[in-house]
């Protein structure tokens, strides 16, 4: 009895003391830093250009009301903050609908990272679908003075066009960089005309674009083979409802007829990882993440409570100057083939993976 307590005690602790580890644990310092100011390298000058420091976005989506995992990446966000730039959840804030509650209210720390409306946001019950005025004041007034965005004119009076807007954009001039985000479950004309302005703009200063919303475009992808695209489900228009209307992808064709540049589209949606050029708009690069929240059926890989697995982000870093832009893998990092989804360089000026492990 006395050999068999110790292994009894062992067995017992380990579990206990595998689930007690925070995110931090599995994300040290002595591997994170090292990796983020490699993709952070400093950028060579280039002529015209508004920056030249490289930008870094913490980039995760469908939190889906786990207040866990967004405890976690508020934790990330506050050690390595001095490494990154900003902070963006691209939409599902809740559980399966407005009455769960928004996380945002529920996680100290959470109201510094910026949200995005995703269908779930906007859901009261199964049929119904809350108004821009409703879902502006569910999910954003409450915390958009942390996030120092730019909204367009008219937010918060009666009449204006864009008197709930749930859209707006923030500048990082030392990068020259332009984050636009977009609400896809309210997109009207109004807000489009504001997307076209706010690119015009971009260019007229010399900034380069990333666009972000919670929906994939309504065409879909052309699929590239990597760890970081789902394989058995090509993205195309047939795959599910709720899509980003083609037409601002065509404003952004626009942009780059007149000599704009795009790094490229953020989303999620998908509960999959998903990346490649836009059907039909082929100079368009768009990154769909992954699921931050616990998993469910959609998803396609191991996402074990307790393990560095639990955890699901990307560090997303453009080097605006030599003109490509890094995807690190934060958690879950291999797929159910074993494909790494570890890292993704891609140079967006022409269109070429550098690197794809």
């Amino acid at each position: 009895m006395k050999r068999i307590l110790p292994i009894v005690v062992a067995v017992l602790w380990f579990p206990l003391s595998l689930f007690a580890q925070g995110i931090l644990d599995f994300h040290p310092e002595e591997e994170v830093v090292p990796r983020l100011l490699a993709a952070r390298k400093p950028s060579v000058a280039r002529e015209g250009m508004a920056g030249t420091s490289s930008w870094t976005l913490l980039h995760f989506s469908d939190i889906h009301g786990c207040t866990e995992n967004l405890e976690r990446i508020v934790a990330f966000r506050e050690r390595y903050g001095k490494y990154i730039d900003a902070a963006l959840h691209t939409g599902d804030s809740v559980k399966e609908e407005m009455a769960d509650g928004n996380p945002w209210d529920q996680v100290k720390g959470a109201g510094a990272l910026m949200n995005t409306v995703g269908n779930h946001d906007i859901r009261i019950g199964s049929e119904e679908s809350a108004s821009q005025e409703v879902t502006y004041r569910f999910l954003l007034e409450p915390h958009l003075g942390g996030w120092d965005v730019v909204q367009p004119d008219g937010v918060g009076r009666k009449g204006s066009r864009h008197y709930a807007a749930c859209y707006y954009y923030r500048d990082y001039p030392l990068s020259g960089i332009r984050l636009i985000v977009l609400d896809g479950m309210h997109y009207t004309k109004d807000q489009e005309d504001w997307f076209e302005g706010r690119l015009s703009e971009a260019l007229a200063r010399n900034l380069q674009v990333v666009v972000a919303s919670h929906l994939p475009p309504e065409k879909g992808l052309l699929p590239l083979e990597s760890g970081f695209t789902e394989r058995d489900e090509p993205l195309d228009e047939e795959a599910g409802s709720h899509r980003l209307p083609d037409s601002a992808f065509a404003r952004v064709d626009a942009f780059l007829d007149q000599g704009g540049t795009l790094v490229c589209w953020l989303a999620g949606h998908t509960h999959q990882d998903f990346l490649g050029p836009v059907r039909g708009h082929e100079r368009q690069f768009q990154v769909i993440i992954d699921k931050a929240g616990w998993p469910d059926w959609f998803m396609d890989e191991d996402r074990t409570v307790g393990t560095s697995f639990q955890d699901s982000f990307n560090l997303f870093t453009v080097n605006p100057s030599r003109g490509f832009f890094v995807i690190d893998r934060i958690g879950c990092n291999r797929d159910q083939y074993l494909r790494g989804k570890h890292l993704f360089v891609y140079d967006y000026r022409n269109g070429k993976v550098i690197v794809n492990e």
